[in-house]
């Protein structure tokens, strides 16, 4: 176990360092936009500057261009958030097994009383450690931040492997893939560039794909127009259609009877009624509007979403997978090392 941590301490080090001055850097955004929004969301603003006296308007106006600037390094976190774990994992792989081979350091412990199977289980259990150890608090905080900052709701795609234990997972994950693919291709390079590639087209896939969407089980709920109301305690400011904190999926018309997920047939029906209706023209005006047709065709704008109480679900469903797999490929791994070639 020491020598492991000898030859991985360098690396460990170097990206605990950078997840502390990150980590620092989001706490302190963070704790400067919950200010702000508590202020915005709050008399006199309520989320709004529409509707106010001079002097109340004007400090609202004030509270929201704080906000805007505020948060324009928001994507930065984000960024950093999601790519962290990975690369971490990644790296401290590469460098278990990938390295060692290339400098022929493995030979030595490969020939003495040690078998190889226990040489690879002590890389496992101590990187593992370091990941958990490093991935743990910080996940904890970009949690906390994503919350803070109201950058999105935690179950949107934009922050939701950020928001939760995923990329826990993702680093052990990225951890194990990187020692498989460094048994076969046992060059560093070769062997981080390709195990990225396959970590980015999963990750993506999960997305792209839509199996998220359907692991989960949609709401609907109707749109009430264009008013603004405080929301959720998410901060975000919506009225009717999908709650503040969920993720909308898409939305459109459907007849008032209609109950559950509607089709694409009744989708695509209904909307070519109500876009005929709002078409029609009169003396070179539209004849009707929007309301008038929903109202004439006995139909209903609705919005479909996956609702907030299905995010731990989701962690679960997305996280487990990647566990799981890194089960799966560490148990490959330790076939493959028994018959490598030193």
């Amino acid at each position: 176990m020491w020598v492991v941590w000898r030859q991985q301490r360098s690396i460990v080090i170097a990206f605990a360092l950078l997840a502390v001055v990150v980590s620092v850097w989001a706490l302190i955004m963070g704790l400067h936009e919950q200010s702000l929004w508590r202020e915005y969301l709050s008399t006199p603003c309520k989320g709004e500057v529409g509707g106010l006296t001079t002097s109340d308007a004007k400090f609202c106006e004030h509270v929201q261009f704080s906000l805007y600037n505020s948060g324009k390094l928001n994507e930065v976190v984000i960024g950093f958030g999601m790519t962290f774990a990975p690369l971490f994992g990644l790296i401290l792989g590469v460098n278990a097994v990938a390295h060692e081979i290339e400098q022929k350091t493995n030979r030595l412990a490969w020939t003495q009383s040690g078998s190889r199977t226990r040489w690879l289980m002590n890389k496992y259990f101590m990187s593992i450690a370091s990941l958990v150890v490093i991935l743990v608090p910080l996940c904890w905080l970009l949690s906390w931040w994503v919350g803070a900052t109201h950058v999105a709701p935690r179950i949107m795609p934009k922050v939701f492997a950020m928001s939760g234990f995923i990329e826990v997972a993702c680093g052990i994950f990225c951890f194990v893939l990187a020692v498989v693919v460094g048994l076969f291709v046992r060059r560093p390079g070769w062997s981080l560039a390709a195990a990225a590639v396959l970590f980015a087209a999963i990750f993506l896939g999960f997305y792209s794909s839509g199996v998220l969407l359907n692991l989960g089980s949609p709401s609907v709920a109707v749109l009430q127009g264009n008013g603004v109301e405080v929301g959720s305690s998410s901060g975000f400011i919506v009225r009717g259609g999908a709650p503040a904190n969920s993720w909308p999926i898409s939305e459109g018309f459907v007849p008032k009877i209609e109950k559950g997920i509607p089709s694409t047939s009744v989708l695509n029906r209904s909307a070519s009624h109500v876009y005929r209706c709002a078409d029609a023209m009169k003396d070179g005006k539209p004849e009707h509007s929007e309301t008038y047709c929903l109202k004439h065709l006995g139909l209903i704008d609705v919005q479909w979403y996956i609702p907030n109480s299905q995010y731990w679900a989701l962690q679960s469903f997305e996280g487990g997978f990647y566990l799981i797999a890194a089960l799966l490929l560490a148990a490959l791994s330790l076939f493959a090392v028994r018959r490598a070639k030193a």
